[in-house]
């Protein structure tokens, strides 16, 4: 039965090097409170001893519990791991690490229970341990002992031998409770690793402990987490499995090596660490072997059957749950690597220019993949030239496109140094800053496309980082991407560059186009976004004998056979212009060489004008013109007012038998003209459309302008209503009497 409790304090600790003073302090306000004087320099001596010793066995929160009972004061303290049982009680048998007084090394544990206290026990529960004792006043009388359920009330409190827990079968301590727990808190990989191999040299009283996952293909370990093993931070590595681990099977079971200097394998680190044995336990999974895990020690045969066995019990408790967590940690890292090269292909694929698609390459790698990285190209004649290189830190940049530019690194798919200290003194780069880049793990690859070599993809890491084989892997698809991505690039600026010099071939020439006495002109052309494109429209100007010719067309579409029918009508153009032919009858001509030539319906429409001098400058032009199928041209006069000059005529290439015939009329001294393709007027702004009543309004403003300040004039009122809606060609030829 339950004590009758006249007072209680109860408090919870943790488990530091101060919890056995906070427990003194407490102890003896908590007496001095209830004026229990008497027995508090005992209860003191005596809390102490008990909290130190829980302290350093158990490592475990502590719940402090002194009560006040008649004639007594009873105190129990109890921790949260029953099953390490409590120290023999005994002179002096207990060594304490922290004891009562600061001053001494030691402590007296139970045995100083067994001598001060009235009495004492130890109670254990399925949750704690708990080590309890009385001391009577020194006038008081007997207090009930817990042991007699409240039988023995009265009785003389002579200090008894000290008390025994009941008989029960020899409690054998959990080796792996902690790891049982971190198991079941679910913890991160890397973090489970790391309290393994902790438990694992702790467990086995060793020196040292590693443990090493095998790769997805088992034919490499990484060797993920270790302690021991050197004194700076471990950084895991990879190694080939018939290097480290030879003789690793399912049925292998847990291996003892008693001396490491005459072993063949495991000499590396663990020598290195002054480690001489070793005993090793596969982790089975699904019958193969999924990892390794190793305690070493500085002592030769140091471990024996007993040790394997509990190894091997360790590694067959974490094997599936770290394989699992393994298994879950390659899924993420596969949807992060798959989510970076499908942005790396969207960035990649938005720009077809190569010097930008070297630069976005460099920037991808050096955010995700290394600290540095730098793509070089080679041309058609297998010279190398570095397009791009970039640096984390900005710091680096200069001096890393110097090494790579005096030293331009080779082909290289394994993560090592690209460049020795020799090579880099022959070459006369001692800078430290070069020597601190040279120094770090470094993968070169060729970018390849259809069997051509584009040039070389280059990533370095800081000597204190290196690659994984994920990253190689990565590089590897990412580098496919980059060398597609370049691929286009060129292929584009080559179509873009045959594109613009067929265009130009169309056009003439600004230098070429003759100066017309008594008229101001000025000719504009622009075609659509596109730049890979030959666009449709062309415009021309020229002199004959006596005359001066003009001419504006638009074919129907774009593309080489546009550009063709394009070639036909300037060239036929010129030559019939040159024979003398009337207007009308150059039409009918160029009608049916279009005809003739063109299979693919490639229509054209154009206005074609000839003019002559009425007298001497300044007295106006007669013109002659044909506008086949073409927007009329219109007429700004003196007064400001805008008209359409002609009558609209059958389109070329569409029909065989039709006329043409040409009309005249004169221009008078400061009268404008202006010609244009559909480029112009069907300009939209999303539903609108400028029209030819919008082209008027604004023709109308450039009154007093010079040629080219019309151009320029509706060049930006077209800006204004559309920005950025030029998307088919657009021409313009403007012809301003003096």
């Amino acid at each position: 039965m339950p004590h009758e409790t006249m007072k209680a304090a109860r408090r919870e600790f943790s488990p530091t090097p101060g919890t056995a003073a906070e427990a003194r302090d407490f102890v003896r306000d908590t007496l001095a409170e209830w004026s229990a004087d008497q027995a508090a320099d005992d209860v003191v001596l005596l809390v102490s001893e008990l909290v130190t010793n829980a302290v350093v066995h158990a490592e475990s929160n502590l719940e402090l519990v002194v009560r006040r009972l008649p004639s007594a004061v009873e105190v129990v303290v109890a921790d949260r791991v029953p099953e390490r049982a409590v120290p023999q009680a005994g002179p002096l048998s207990v060594d304490v690490s922290a004891s009562a007084d600061p001053g001494r090394s030691g402590g007296l544990g139970l045995a100083l229970a067994g001598a001060v206290a009235s009495s004492w026990g130890v109670s254990y529960s399925k949750d704690d341990k708990a080590v309890w004792f009385r001391i009577r006043d020194e006038d008081g009388e007997a207090s009930k002992d817990p042991d007699t359920d409240g039988e023995t009330a009265g009785t003389s409190l002579e200090p008894p031998d000290p008390v025994r827990p009941a008989r029960r079968r020899p409690f054998r301590p959990n080796p792996w409770a902690a790891l049982d727990a971190a198991l079941s808190a679910r913890l991160p990989l890397p973090e489970l690793l790391d309290r393994t191999v902790e438990y694992s040299r702790s467990a086995l009283g060793g020196d040292a402990a590693y443990i090493a996952l095998a790769t997805t293909d088992e034919t490499e370990w990484d060797l993920r987490a270790a302690t021991g093993l050197t004194d700076e931070p471990w950084r895991p590595f990879r190694s080939r499995t018939e290097e480290t681990f030879p003789s690793v099977t399912p049925a292998a079971g847990a291996t003892i090596n008693d001396d490491l200097m005459i072993a063949r394998a495991h000499r590396g680190k663990l020598a290195q660490a002054g480690m001489r044995s070793l005993v090793t336990a596969p982790l089975i999974v699904d019958g193969r072997v999924a990892g390794l895990i190793g305690v070493a020690s500085r002592r030769v045969r140091h471990f024996g059957d007993t040790a394997a066995k509990r190894l091997q019990d360790g590694a067959d408790r974490i094997a599936l749950p770290i394989e699992r967590a393994r298994l879950a940690e390659v899924e993420l890292a596969r949807r992060a690597s798959l989510s970076f090269l499908a942005e790396a292909s969207d960035l990649l694929t938005g720009t077809l220019d190569e010097q930008m698609t070297a630069a976005l390459a460099c920037q991808l790698v050096a955010s995700r993949l290394g600290s540095w990285c730098a793509v070089e190209s080679t041309s058609e004649l297998g010279t190398t030239r570095l397009t791009h290189a970039i640096h984390r830190n900005e710091n680096y940049n200069d001096v890393l496109r110097t090494l790579l530019t005096e030293l331009p690194p080779h082909i290289q798919r394994e993560a090592r140094p690209l460049w020795s200290r020799e090579s880099l003194s022959a070459a006369g780069l001692v800078d430290e800053l070069l020597l601190e880049l040279a120094e770090g793990p470094a993968i070169s690859v060729p970018l390849v496309a259809h069997g051509q070599t584009l040039g070389r993809l280059t990533l370095g890491k800081d000597a204190d980082e290196d690659f994984t084989r994920d990253d190689v892997d990565v590089v590897d698809d990412l580098a496919r991407r980059v060398s597609s991505a370049l691929e286009n690039a060129r292929l584009y600026a080559g179509q873009t560059s045959m594109s613009e010099a067929l265009q130009r071939s169309l056009l003439p020439a600004k230098e070429k186009e003759p100066a017309i006495p008594g008229v101001d002109h000025a000719v504009f052309y622009r075609s659509a976004d596109e730049r890979t494109v030959v666009g449709g429209d062309f415009y021309d100007v020229f002199a004959t004998d006596g005359r001066w010719c003009f001419a504006i067309g638009d074919v129907c579409g774009t593309g080489p056979e546009a550009a063709a029918v394009t070639g036909l009508a300037r060239h036929t153009l010129r030559a019939l212009a040159r024979e003398g032919f009337s207007p009308a009858h150059i039409m009918d001509r160029l009608n049916k060489a279009i005809l003739d030539e063109n299979t693919s319906t490639r229509f054209l429409t154009m206005l074609y004008g000839e003019m002559t001098p009425l007298g001497a400058p300044g007295q106006g032009m007669r013109l002659r013109l044909v506008s086949a199928g073409h927007p009329l041209p219109l007429r700004l006069d003196r007064k400001g007012e805008v008209g359409s000059v002609g009558s609209s005529q059958p389109l070329l290439g569409a029909f065989e038998d039709v006329e043409f015939f040409t009309e005249t009329l004169e221009i008078g001294s400061g009268d404008v003209l202006l010609a244009v393709t559909d480029g112009v007027t069907e300009r939209r702004n999303g539903t609108q459309m400028l029209g030819d009543e919008g082209l008027r309004d604004i023709f109308t403003n450039c009154s007093g302008l010079t040629a080219q300040a019309v151009i320029v004039r509706i060049d930006r009122d077209l800006e204004e209503f559309a920005p950025g809606g030029h998307t088919d060609d657009t021409a313009m030829l403007v012809l301003r009497f003096l």
